[in-house]
């Protein structure tokens, strides 16, 4: 998943509002660390598309800067006082930039706790909120990084590698969002696929670790490659961090030691971390108009993988046990609304009630038109930003009636039940008629294409489907034999609230709402320790507790 600096973005361009943008640059990057003091130095040569009077930018408010070829002017400090905001009076294309000084961060954490940044002794991760570089609004159109780093320590960014005695170097021609430095005492393997290099970087070596992700990286890639479009960068790493993560950057994947060794984590989180070079990394995500990219990628990938081994309706419903029990007693919102994970509500929506959207779409458009629909998506967007609404409008393409009926699903909150009544069968020879009223409610109602398994007296299943546009219609099947049971989308294909006779028991179930929870006091002092320290576990993960 891609969970930092959702809302970085947003803060450059209000703050910006006004200047004069270049609009696209290039970085030549040389940066030296020194982990003991905390101190970084650097140099940045920035070509921009075209010449500018101003060019403005952010840098981490404990760098000192300089200009050999431009007059700087400090403008004021972010939001949460760890960047200055500098201006460039300059009338050239290019900027050169000189800066050192002991980086300055804030106590606030991220995801898995993880600190806006750091360099130390432990290692360095650095990104655009850092302000390590000069950061600006733009998109990055290429750059190349030069790093000196301390003995022992492997450094790593975006792009190609190059290694050279006093330096590493990382390069791509490819347009990026922001830029990224990681670096510690990795052990890295590594290995060649093609033109590609593969490679995992582990802080306490482990070849066969190593070994067992390295495996199906290739084979991920092709898969992807294939389906949507070739990859985009040099190459993909696996890389392990100190705090318990999975962030996906462009052409590498940030994993906590933990998750890390975790057995399926090569055949679940892996794929899903490779995709997001497609989704999020590759077409970037537009957050004020809605965040379709976890969503598409955890349906591609993660659903992808259950699916290839015969577990998709298991799948299914679970996500749909997920929505039903925490987005749906309150916390949900519309698909245009979401931005990023930050607890399990909102994970309900912006990947399990986002994956069942693309999985109805599908459906509704064939494999076929819907595979075609990504690789649209991918050669229209391809390092553009865009909202919900347009990644849907390059799937559907020229199906004006299905994206009609789609659309609705994003604006609003909420999804249908379902409910099945007045059902009977009569003879109709040479067969039996089937009728039943299905009906939809607790939202306005949606357009479904609804799938229907009525078993029949002669031990086959018939498999049909139905159009419910309305809250209320009554259907009629033609049978072959008199129908023994009716099952209404029984291998859970629709978006909808899943009715408690379909919920197997799982805590969400318990916890997704309000709930008491009554701890044993008379218990010996051991036990009723025990039991607190679990309902302190359980508050932790489920605040409405």
């Amino acid at each position: 998943m891609i969970e930092k600096n959702r809302f970085f973005m947003g803060i450059l361009l209000y703050w910006f509002t006004g200047a004069v943008l270049a609009g696209g640059l290039e970085h030549d990057l040389r940066i030296a660390l020194d982990p003991e003091t905390g101190r970084l130095t650097g140099s940045d040569h920035i070509t921009l598309e075209a010449a500018t009077r101003h060019f403005a930018f952010w840098l981490n408010r404990g760098l000192e800067v300089q200009s050999d070829n431009g007059e700087l002017e400090r403008l004021g400090q972010s939001r949460h006082q760890i960047h200055y905001r500098w201006r460039a009076k300059t009338r050239t294309r290019k900027i050169e930039l000189h800066y050192a000084g002991g980086l300055s961060f804030s106590d606030r954490r991220g995801h898995g706790g993880m600190p806006e940044g750091e360099l130390s002794p432990e290692g360095v991760y650095l990104d655009d909120q850092s302000g390590w570089y000069p950061v600006t609004a733009e998109e990055i159109r290429g750059f190349r990084l030069a790093v000196s780093a301390p003995d022992g320590w492997q450094v790593l960014s975006a792009g190609r590698r190059d290694e050279a005695p006093d330096a590493i170097t990382w390069h791509s021609d490819r347009p990026q969002q922001a830029l990224y430095l990681v670096g510690g005492p990795y052990h890295r393997h590594h290995r060649r696929e093609g033109n590609l290099t593969l490679s995992v970087w582990l802080l306490h070596d482990d070849p066969a670790l190593a070994r067992r992700y390295l495996a199906p990286m290739g084979e991920y890639i092709r898969h992807y490659s294939e389906l949507i479009g070739p990859y985009p960068y040099a190459k993909f790493a696996v890389v392990e961090n100190r705090w318990p993560t999975g962030l996906g950057m462009p052409s590498f994947t940030l994993l906590g030691s933990q998750v890390l060794r975790l057995p399926f984590i090569p055949y679940t989180s892996l794929p899903h971390e490779i995709l997001h070079n497609w989704w999020g990394n590759g077409v970037w995500v537009d957050y004020r108009k809605g965040n379709w990219s976890e969503g598409l990628t955890a349906y591609l990938a993660d659903h992808w993988m259950k699916e290839r081994q015969g577990k998709g309706v298991e799948y299914r419903l679970r996500a749909l046990q997920r929505y039903s029990n925490f987005a749906a007693r309150g916390d949900d919102m519309p698909l245009l609304s979401f931005v990023s994970r930050h607890d399990d509500a909102s994970q309900s929506v912006g990947y399990s009630k986002s994956l069942m959207f693309f999985h109805m779409l599908r459906r509704r458009l064939g494999d076929e038109a819907f595979d075609a629909g990504l690789r649209r998506l991918w050669r229209e967007y391809r390092f553009r930003r865009i909202g919900f609404q347009r990644a849907v409008e390059a799937l559907v393409g020229d199906r004006p009636e299905v994206l009609r009926d789609f659309l609705p699903w994003l604006e609003r909150t909420g999804a249908p039940r379902l409910d099945v009544t007045e059902v009977s069968s009569t003879p109709a020879p040479p067969g039996h008629r089937l009728a039943f009223v299905l009906s939809q409610s607790g939202t306005e109602p949606y357009t479904l294409e609804v799938p229907v398994a009525v078993t029949l007296s002669d031990g086959q299943v018939h498999r049909d489907q139905v159009r419910l546009e309305r809250a209320r219609q009554r259907f009629t099947l033609s049978l072959p034999s008199r129908p023994l049971r009716l099952r209404i989308d029984p291998e859970y294909d629709l978006l909808r609230y899943l009715d408690p006779s379909e919920q197997p028991p799982v805590l969400s179930l318990l916890f997704g709402g309000k709930t008491w929870l009554v701890l044993p006091t008379s218990a010996p002092d051991q036990e009723k320790a025990a039991w607190e320290r679990l309902a302190r576990a359980w508050q932790r993960r489920y605040p409405n507790l």
